[in-house]
């Protein structure tokens, strides 16, 4: 019984982080908000190791594992998205409702659009699941990896060397674009390598040991902005893989 619950517990510090992620994303502590979302995603990897480790999977463990996902890869990052919303300068607008609530209701309508990160993880994860077969690579952007863009994305255009991101990115424009370019990345139909098998020999070794080398360098140099720039490489280096090796996985 015990030893059936050492990968629940790793699940359930999973969605605590992520809960603790989103309440710093709205109080805008957006470094304090990207540390908990990356505690969220090692407890993630744990679950999964353990669970195998101690042959122990079970559906029951693949369902937290994807509900506590959803709250620190999905909810987590649609909520900093939002609070971006409210950096770009949208203003509140007011509506008043009539009987029975007779009340007037303020909120920004820009910030919804942030909500559709959630909605896209949530059709990601749902397919995770449903997919029965044990493969090496992923199927489109793996959630961890768009939620850490989005948690890294406010500290990033902080940083001096890319300040200059700031009037192009957190606009309007710029943050619509982001949302539907990472939603349809993490539904595509587009393989991506993952180091889930560490064989040497594959076409894409190189690539991949690049994206171990480089995401380190990147977030020695800009701090844990570097993350967002770390995700970016690691999308260019699968462009590069799925041209010239096509799946090479």
């Amino acid at each position: 019984m015990i030893k059936k619950s050492v990968p629940h517990f790793f699940t359930s510090l999973n969605l605590l982080s992520g809960c603790f992620s989103i309440y710093f994303a709205y109080i805008f502590q957006f470094e304090t908000a990207l540390i908990f979302l990356l505690t969220g995603v090692f407890f993630d990897v744990w679950d999964g190791l353990f669970a195998r480790f101690l042959k122990v999977e079970s559906n029951l463990g693949v369902q937290l594992d994807s509900m506590a996902d959803m709250v620190t890869c999905g909810v987590a990052p649609g909520i900093i998205m939002a609070q971006l919303f409210v950096m770009a300068g949208n203003k509140p607008v007011e509506i008043s409702l009539g009987w029975p609530l007779n009340t007037v209701v303020e909120f920004i309508p820009w910030v919804f659009i942030g909500f559709l990160i959630p909605l896209g993880a949530a059709f990601r994860l749902a397919r995770f699941n449903i997919d029965g077969s044990k493969k090496n690579h992923f199927v489109g952007l793996p959630t961890p990896a768009m939620a850490m863009f989005f948690g890294a994305l406010p500290i990033l255009v902080k940083h001096p060397d890319f300040a200059f991101l700031k009037p192009l990115l957190i606009t309007n424009p710029g943050l619509i674009f982001l949302t539907l370019i990472f939603v349809l990345l993490m539904n595509a139909n587009f393989d991506l390598f993952s180091f889930k098998s560490l064989k040497t020999g594959k076409p894409d070794t190189l690539l991949r040991l690049l994206l171990l080398v480089s995401a380190p360098i990147l977030i020695y140099y800009v701090g844990l902005g570097g993350i967002c720039l770390g995700v970016l490489v690691y999308l260019f280096l699968n462009l590069i893989n799925n041209s010239l090796f096509k799946t090479g996985v």
